[in-house]
Formats: structure tokens, C-alpha cells, sequence
């Protein structure tokens, strides 16, 4: 009988033991996870656990701005910073208490944007870059359904994979690990495609982080340094910071980049200017309007952004995320940044014809 009593001792022991070390190897996982199920909106004000800087640069658009006081279009909405400028950097700024233009912005889902120009900078010496197949770098691929998607597809959302229900404490989910880790890669190559590619519009967070994955093995870089040298620190005037899967791993594409409300200002502004920063032209020219063209599932989703039309405006990127909305109209070589809580103003769009107002305050010039 004490042998036995010895024995189941010993077992539980083990169990407990291999318990706690499961829980102790996931535990950043589950701190994540637990910011993700609590977010009051679903976003986390920020995220625990490693990150990595993104430099910025000395050639960024210099920027000129009133500040003002909240125009009529936006009356109604919780509005933290509001910013809307044309491409030769004059404009105008609203900005809530407690807020200024060096407030650092955690852009959620407007991280995606920086992968459609990116790629952009990737098609200037390799034309083919957006048509080619996933197998092209993904060798495990070749045999797969998935490998034939292409990231023309992913930008506009006909990946085939679908979004799925984000169940933040199960770790089991591919998408709670895209969300919270410890290998985004891995819950890329593991998500399953439920439709062919390029037949069904979706749209899913797996998608840009397989883009950025596809853009790393295609430059032979990461993703993080790719980024940086190719685009951020071509357009960014501060530095960046990015969510990281694990120590030293990979950054998210999908989301959660946090960045000054200006740096996310100029990425608007370098698309309304075909491309250009000034006078350096930054991505190949024509490329905003190959952005611009339909889904041939879905009409009005561009490559990455959604494409909208407004009287006087002409074709108006756009690309939204909770609490977060970022125009570009580049007829009109302008372009606004709204962040605040809940839904975007119905009437942002009228910012866009707006002729730069009077100042209201001080002039903030960066």
C-alpha cells in the first residue's frame, strides 16, 4: 500500500512538474493572450513581451500644421488626433488633451498598409514580384493548393484562407497564435485554405503576414530589416516599434506597429503623391494606381486598401482598422489620418477637398 502511495506521489508529481514547465515555456503566449480577451475594444493599449525598433530616416517629408479646432465633418466621434495635409506637407491638425504630434499611435491594422508599397519598392527590380506563386518560395508548398497563391492575392484578400474566430486563450487557434505567438511563421504555414485561390474575398489576418513572409524569403532579409531599409526609414521621420513573436523571431505584419501620428500622416501622403517623397520619387511611378485597380471578386478592394469614390475626390484609398481610418485621395494629392475610438467620422472624406484652413492655434511645425 505505501508503495503505491509512493508511486502516485511520484506521478503527480511528474505531472505537475511537466504542467509547470508547459505553462512556464507559453507563458508570454498567455500574458498576451489575456491583453487580447480584456481589451475593452479588442485592441490592446499595448502588448507585452519583446519588440524591435524600425528606424526612421532623415529624408522624411517635412511636414507643416495648424493646429485647429475639430471641424464639423467629424462632430460626433471620439477623435484623439486628427491630421490632414496635402502632398507638399501643409495642413492641419486637431488634437484631443493629452495628445500632441509626437504622440506614438499604435496604427492595429494599418500596419498591413506598409505592405502594398513595400512591395512596390520590391516590383522596381523584380516586375513580377506581385504574380508570382507562393511555391516560388515556400518549398514544402510545391505539392500544396496553397502554393499557388500569389501576393496579388493576398492584397486583395483572395487568399482562400479564411479569417476564423478569434478565441484569444486557446492556443490551439492558429489565429490566437498569429495574434499573440510564439511563431507567427509557423501559424502561417499551418493555416488551412478553405478556398482556392483567387476565387472567394476574405478578409484575414493571415494574409499580410504571409505576404511579409513571401517579401523576406524573396529579398533574403527579414522582414523587420527589409522594412526598415526599403520603406520605413525611406518616409519615417521617428522611429517605429514592432511587436516581436519571441525574442529574436519575426515581427508582425498584420498588426500592432506603434508610430509617431505624423509617420503615419506621410505613408498617406507618399501614396497620394504617386509615390514620391518631394522630389525623390520612392516607388515606382504608376504603382499607386496598379494599388487602386478592383478585386476581380470583390469591387472595391484595392491591393491592401479599399478603394471608395466621393464627389470631387476621385478614386479615395482607404484603409480602416478599429478606431483608426487613413484616406488618400491621390487626385488631389492629399490625405487624412483620423484616430480615435469607435467607428470613423461618416463624413472624414470631406477633409480631403478641404483647402488648408486658417490657423486656430500655434503652428506645428515638425
Amino acid at each position: 500500500m505505501q508503495r503505491a502511495v509512493v508511486m502516485l506521489a511520484v506521478f503527480l508529481l511528474v505531472v505537475v512538474a511537466l504542467a509547470a514547465g508547459a505553462l512556464t515555456s507559453h507563458w508570454p503566449f498567455w500574458i498576451r493572450a489575456w491583453q487580447w480577451h480584456a481589451a475593452a475594444d479588442g485592441w490592446p493599449e499595448t502588448l507585452a513581451g519583446p519588440t524591435q525598433i524600425l528606424h526612421g530616416g532623415t529624408g522624411a517629408l517635412p511636414l507643416h500644421l495648424d493646429v485647429v479646432a475639430l471641424p464639423a465633418a467629424v462632430a460626433g466621434a471620439d477623435t484623439r488626433i486628427l491630421l490632414w495635409a496635402s502632398a507638399d506637407g501643409r495642413g492641419n491638425a486637431f488634437l484631443a488633451p493629452g495628445f500632441t504630434l509626437d504622440s506614438r499611435v499604435d496604427g492595429r491594422g494599418l500596419a498591413a498598409g506598409l505592405l502594398a508599397p513595400l512591395y512596390g519598392r520590391l516590383a522596381a527590380t523584380a516586375p513580377d514580384v506581385l504574380d508570382k506563386p507562393a511555391s516560388q518560395w515556400i518549398s514544402r508548398w510545391q505539392a500544396d493548393a496553397r502554393g499557388l497563391i500569389t501576393p496579388r492575392q493576398l492584397m486583395w484578400e483572395l487568399s482562400g484562407f479564411p479569417a476564423g474566430r478569434f478565441q484569444p486563450l486557446n492556443p490551439a487557434s492558429r489565429r490566437a497564435q498569429l495574434a499573440s505567438g510564439p511563431d507567427f511563421e509557423r501559424a502561417v504555414r499551418h493555416w488551412e485554405q478553405t478556398w482556392p485561390a483567387g476565387s472567394h474575398f476574405e478578409i484575414s489576418p493571415v494574409n499580410p503576414q504571409l505576404l511579409a513572409m513571401l517579401a523576406e524569403r524573396h529579398a533574403g532579409s527579414r522582414y523587420a530589416q527589409l522594412l526598415e531599409q526599403q520603406l520605413w526609414s525611406q518616409l519615417a521621420a521617428a522611429d517605429a516599434v514592432a511587436v516581436l513573436d519571441h525574442p529574436r523571431g519575426n515581427i508582425a505584419a498584420h498588426c500592432c506597429l506603434r508610430a509617431a501620428a505624423l509617420d503615419w500622416l506621410r505613408l498617406g501622403l507618399l501614396l497620394a503623391d504617386d509615390g514620391r517623397i518631394g522630389s525623390r520619387q520612392l516607388l515606382p511611378a504608376g504603382f499607386v494606381a496598379q494599388m487602386a485597380v478592383d478585386s476581380p471578386v470583390h469591387p472595391g478592394q484595392g491591393l491592401v486598401y479599399r478603394v471608395a469614390k466621393y464627389p470631387g475626390t476621385g478614386q479615395v484609398l482607404m484603409l480602416e482598422s478599429a478606431g483608426r481610418q487613413l484616406l488618400v485621395a491621390p487626385a488631389l494629392r492629399r490625405a487624412v489620418l483620423w484616430v480615435g475610438a469607435g467607428p470613423p467620422p461618416a463624413q472624414l472624406h470631406q477633409l480631403l477637398g478641404a483647402e488648408t484652413a486658417s490657423s486656430a492655434g500655434a503652428v506645428a511645425t515638425e
